[in-house]
């Protein structure tokens, strides 16, 4: 669930549980549209924050509109960089 949009224009979000997407990651919305990667995984072990950079810097209005709605992990969508 995203939590907040950091001054670099990431969003942050915290995993609801105590699975959550390693750094690479591809993330979408809730209707499937692909939003970014995620650049850091921090915090507490059992449920931690992490950093999605977005594909587009968002506008206020839809940085606010994100704000609290749930991100997915695209399974088996990972950089191969790592």
């Amino acid at each position: 669930m995203v939590h907040a949009i950091a001054p670099s224009g990431q969003l942050i979000a915290r995993a609801l549980g105590e699975r959550f997407p390693t750094e690479g990651t591809i993330v979408s919305d809730a209707s499937g549209r692909h939003r970014g990667r995620v650049t850091r995984v921090f915090g507490p072990v059992v449920r931690p924050y992490f950093a999605v950079r977005l594909r587009r810097t968002p506008s206020p209005a839809d940085g606010v509109a994100l704000v609290g709605h749930p991100l997915l992990v695209e399974q088996g969508r990972q950089n191969a960089a790592g």
